[in-house]
Formats: structure tokens, C-alpha cells, sequence
């Protein structure tokens, strides 16, 4: 009797996992697109507006990937994928670029008053 048992509870388990949609690990890109939007947050994308703006646009597309992978589009979740990583890394950028050019122009009109202060 108990040989049975066992065999119908294997058969079932190996039926309800044959049911059960398996999908393969995290592919390239996502890892990609994880690893540049950490990358733009590390940077301090979050805390300049034009870059806040690339830096929502990447975890939209990281969850919109994430939900035509499970409904079975991977072509499309993999290109979400990688305009995520596009807008993280144009995130990333902007994060370094706009702090530096605000300087920059404080440094140009510090300049430009000393050089028309009179000398004495």
C-alpha cells in the first residue's frame, strides 16, 4: 500500500510542476539595466531634475520588461530591458554633467564680476 502512495504523490508533484510555467533566470539584459540604475542612483541621479526625469523612465521599463517576461514576450522584455539601461546610463550622466556645468557657470559670472571690478 504505502509503495502506491508514494507513486501517486511523485506522479502528482511531477504533474504539478510540468503545469507550472518555468521561466529561465534573469537574462543579460536585465542584469544590465539593474546594474545602471544602481549605478545612476549611486550618482545621485534622484536629486537633479533632468536626471530624476531618465531615472523613472529606466524603472518603468524594468517593470514593464519584467511583466512581458512572465506573460511570455521576451523579445520585447529584452529591448525594454535595454532602453532602461539607456535611459539609467543617460541618467548617470546627466547626475555627473549638470551639477558641473551649474558650476561652471558660477565660475564664468565670478570671473566676469572680478574682471570688471576696478583696480585700485
Amino acid at each position: 500500500m504505502r509503495p502506491k502512495l508514494v507513486a501517486v504523490l511523485l506522479g502528482l508533484t511531477v504533474v504539478g510542476c510540468a503545469g507550472r510555467q518555468v521561466l529561465p533566470a534573469p537574462n543579460e539584459q536585465r542584469v544590465q539595466a539593474e546594474a545602471s540604475l544602481r549605478a545612476a542612483e549611486g550618482a545621485g541621479a534622484g536629486r537633479v531634475p533632468e536626471a530624476a526625469l531618465h531615472l523613472e523612465f529606466a524603472r518603468q521599463q524594468i517593470a514593464d520588461a519584467e511583466r512581458l517576461w512572465v506573460e511570455g514576450e521576451q523579445e520585447a522584455a529584452e529591448l525594454r530591458f535595454r532602453q532602461a539601461t539607456a535611459d539609467a546610463e543617460l541618467a548617470h550622466a546627466l547626475a555627473r554633467a549638470v551639477p558641473l556645468e551649474r558650476e561652471s557657470r558660477r565660475t564664468a559670472a565670478q570671473a566676469e564680476s572680478l574682471r570688471r571690478t576696478p583696480r585700485q
